[in-house]
């Protein structure tokens, strides 16, 4: 808990941004139904809204951020921690995102709509999933969970603040593209939050016996393969 409690004084600014954004869509789900809130939300579509957001949405795939992962240990390998980061606080809110959706069978909108006989009906319901597992996004956990650890391991407010504009364009992005409910991305975010917190701090305290485990290992291999060619 004390952990927890000093990486948000450390990083105040981003975890005040975090409340406020929060507070904001509470509010909104507050005052507005899910479907009312739906409505309001994908009041304006363009077809280059279209676009930009099917683009901007993969932002919140896991296929991203293992390839952003990849990335950073070919050509930036003194931020190997980065990329161990990711990948752990994109698998850790990625496996709790899945156990809500077997828990709540939540419909996705398209379905909602069928299934209550609303006559209401968008451009984007045509290409958008559908099923019995919309709570929680998994997409909005993805992004934020990135989102968290690379506010946590730069601790600059440009790059905290640009991160986190991004994670909500890229929740924003499945409620436009009708994939979720408003609701299902908040939990989904607060998910991402969570776990991208928790990772940092698990893995800030492992980072060096994980390093010095390996070299040490390292050594070991190199000295035995030394060994056995001068034999």
């Amino acid at each position: 808990m004390g952990s927890l409690v000093n990486i948000i004084k450390t990083n105040i600014l981003f975890y005040r941004a975090i409340l406020v954004l929060f507070f904001g869509t509470t509010l909104f789900l507050s005052l507005f139904s899910r479907v009312e809130g739906f409505i309001i939300l994908n009041s304006f579509h363009t077809q280059f809204l279209n676009s930009f957001f099917n683009y901007i949405t993969f932002l919140g795939d896991g296929l991203f951020t293992i390839v952003v992962s990849v990335v950073i240990v070919i050509f930036f390998k003194k931020h190997s921690k980065l990329a161990l980061l990711l990948v752990v606080a994109y698998l850790s809110s990625g496996i709790f995102a899945q156990l809500f959706k077997s828990m709540f069978h939540a419909p996705r909108p398209s379905l909602y709509f069928q299934l209550h006989h609303y006559k209401y009906y968008l451009d984007t319901f045509k290409n958008s999933r559908a099923g019995f597992n919309s709570f929680p996004s998994g997409h909005s956990s993805s992004a934020f969970a990135m989102v968290t650890i690379i506010a946590l391991y730069y601790r600059r407010k440009y790059v905290s603040y640009g991160a986190l504009f991004l994670g909500i364009l890229a929740g924003y992005s499945r409620v436009y593209l009708a994939h979720h409910f408003l609701v299902d991305v908040l939990a989904g975010a607060f998910l991402g939050l969570l776990f991208g917190s928790l990772t940092y701090i698990w893995l800030d305290k492992k980072w060096d016996t994980i390093v010095n485990y390996y070299l040490i290992k390292f050594k070991s291999n190199k000295n035995s393969s030394t060994t056995s060619k001068l034999n």
